[in-house]
This record gives C-alpha cells, structure tokens and sequence, in this order.
C-alpha cells in the first residue's frame, strides 16, 4: 500500500508531532508512507522525520495559500493508493488538485481542532461544505472535534470517524531531566506549558495566574507572533524573573521530565498531544476545561474554567501545596498516558486505509 500524507509544513506542532510518530511506525509496518509539505521549513521535527528515512516531498513553493499548489500536488499524486491530509489549507488545495481526476487515490483527512477562524464567519460555510465533500473519511481526533465539525457541516456527519492522536511514550516515560541551570529560579515550583506563542492558546492567563504565586516558576517551551507581547506581559506583571522562555525545543521531554507540574491554557483544542506528552512525562496535568483537551486528561488531570486565572492559581496553589496529591496525579497520568500509546494509533489508522481502499470504511465512532 503506498500512502502519501500531506500537510502544510512539519512545524512544532500536535498535527506535525502525529506525523512525525506515524510515518517511521508505518514503514516499519511495511506501508509505503511518505509526506509531501507544502513548505519547506527544516524544522526540529522535519529533519527528524527525513532522518527516521521517510520520504519528505514538498511542493517548490513558498506560500501555503497560494493556488499554484493545487497544481503542484496534482502533478505529484499518480501511484499513490491513499491520500491522507492534514491541516489548512492543505486540506482545501488537495481537495480541489483531485476534484477533476478521473482517476485519484482515495482522499481521506483527519481534522485536528474544535474550532478556526473560518467558523466565525457564515460566508465561509459554503467553502467547508464543498472541501469536506471531496473526503471519503474524516478523521476526528476526539468526540468534541467530530461534534463540532458535524454542528459546522452537518453533511460530514456519515464520513466521521474517531482517531486519537498518539505519542511515542517510551521517550517520555524515561526521559532524563533537562539541565535548566541558569534558565530557572532554583527553589521554585517549575509549571511546564509547550505551545505555539498563537491566539489560539492563552498564555495570558497562565501569565495572570503566576503573579499570583511567588514560588512558581514559569518554563514556557514554544515560539510565535505573541511572544513578545507575552514578554511584555511578563514583565508588566513583575515576574519576568519567574519566567523561561526557551523557545524551540528538540528535547521536550526532557524539560518536561525537569518540571514539577503541566499546565495547558488555551482557547481551543481539539485533542492536546503537548498534555498528552506531559502525561507520559508523569507530570500532574491541570488543563483549560475546553472540548477534546478535557477529554484527554479525563479521570487523571484537573480541569479549570477557560481564561479564569484566579480559578487556576487557586489549583495550583493548593496542588503546590499538597506532594501527596502531585504523586497521586502523576501515577494516574502516566496511567491515562497508555492510552495514547503512537503504536495503537498506526493500527487504526492503517485500518483506516484498508478499509477506503476496500470500499467500506469502518462503521462507526463518529458523534450520535
């Protein structure tokens, strides 16, 4: 079976970090799985993936929007069984590279998050309507994110199917501390949060949350737009001494493995591979109560009300406070952990593309 996985580009990120885990999985399982980008950006976890010894294809181009790539991925997709996309606008240039071919692979996607830009905004329906139409199955990486892509585009509701992410434990399980010596304050509590620096997460409040505890130090893993502006905030807010900004990292978990508590902030989140990342780690992990990221921390994590810093400094103060606890979080996350193992996550989806190649999808999974 020859598999070709399109995305925008392998960027730091849940979708890219998937990619990174399935595709060496899927040839040591004897799929001819290879990626095409559609920018070229030799990232951390791009050069890790070519270095795994996974073909890394890309398009020439250097704009993710523009149209030439409709061109380029139908010049590219002849011999391939499967289509698998990820993302926009890869998910809507793929659509309309194979909407004119007689002959096509299968074109299946997964969708990554409850929410985009594109639902704020009525007109845009019509678009989605059409691009998800050209999808013989959608992937959703939680319940919450097929809910809401059915209550965005109630058509989809037959093609929706559920597919966790998955994350290699073994690398977290025993990852050894990072040395953070000159990063962080010693003696304090380290509260770890590895995101992009974006609008869709809310550092902010984690921010607000901080000054509200002076033994809490800040070990924030990521870059983007927003990080001078949160490091601005910090130092508004007094504790840009509390606070590590270490940028990209290549060895997360080790940093996790070198911090006391995971905290995730964020605006939306369809399923939260970081947290899950942080679980693995045997961090105790408290999470913005948002659809698909609650449910992936249920029955081990503790869950706060979206932007409500008090509501967060009052959890972790009491969680700083009580070692106990911290232990008994830690064991049920390394627990809830397994759950997501990368390995069980390459079984479904190759029986995923079995199954399309088959003419039957999998019945089932999607929201009731």
């Amino acid at each position: 079976m020859r598999v070709l996985h399109v995305i925008d580009s392998l960027v730091l990120g849940g979708a890219e970090v998937l990619v990174k885990g399935l595709a060496p999985r899927m040839r040591a399982r004897g799929i001819d799985f290879e990626v095409l980008i559609l920018r070229r950006t030799n990232s951390p976890v791009e050069v890790a993936v070519r270095e795994a010894g996974v073909p890394v294809h890309d398009t020439e181009l250097k704009h993710l929007y523009s149209p030439v790539q409709i061109a380029r991925l139908a010049g590219v997709v002849d011999g391939y069984d499967v289509v698998h996309v990820q993302l926009f606008p890869a998910q809507l240039w793929a659509a309309a590279a194979f909407a004119w071919r007689r002959r096509q692979p299968r074109l299946i996607t997964t969708e990554q998050n409850t929410w985009n830009y594109r639902r704020n905004h009525w007109w845009l329906r019509p678009l989605d309507v059409w691009m998800y139409r050209q999808y013989e199955v959608i992937a959703c990486n939680s319940v919450a994110t097929a809910e809401e892509l059915k209550r965005w585009c109630p058509a989809t509701a037959s093609k929706l199917r559920i597919v966790d992410n998955g994350i290699s434990l073994e690398g977290f399980e025993t990852a050894t501390p990072a040395d953070l010596e000159g990063q962080v304050v010693p003696g304090l509590t380290r509260l770890a949060f590895v995101a992009r620096m974006h609008p869709q997460k809310d550092h902010a409040t984690l921010l607000r949350a901080a000054a509200q505890l002076p033994s809490a130090q800040l070990v924030l893993v990521g870059e983007g737009s927003l990080r001078p502006q949160l490091e601005q905030m910090a130092r508004d807010l007094h504790i840009n001494e509390r606070v590590a900004f270490l940028g990209h990292r290549t060895d997360v978990a080790q940093v996790l493995k070198a911090c006391d508590i995971y905290v995730h902030s964020t605006n939306s989140d369809g399923f939260g591979i970081a947290a899950c990342e942080a679980m693995a780690a045997g961090l105790p992990v408290i999470v913005s109560d948002v659809p698909g990221l609650a449910e992936v921390v249920e029955g081990a994590g503790i869950v706060f009300p979206k932007g409500d810093d008090e509501a967060l400094a009052r959890e972790l103060r009491m969680l700083i406070a009580s070692p106990d606890r911290r232990r008994q979080m830690s064991r049920a996350s390394s627990e809830r952990a397994r759950h997501f193992s990368i390995d069980r996550i390459v079984d479904e989806y190759i029986d995923l593309y079995q199954s399309v190649l088959q003419g039957s999808p999998p019945q089932g999974g999607g929201p009731q």
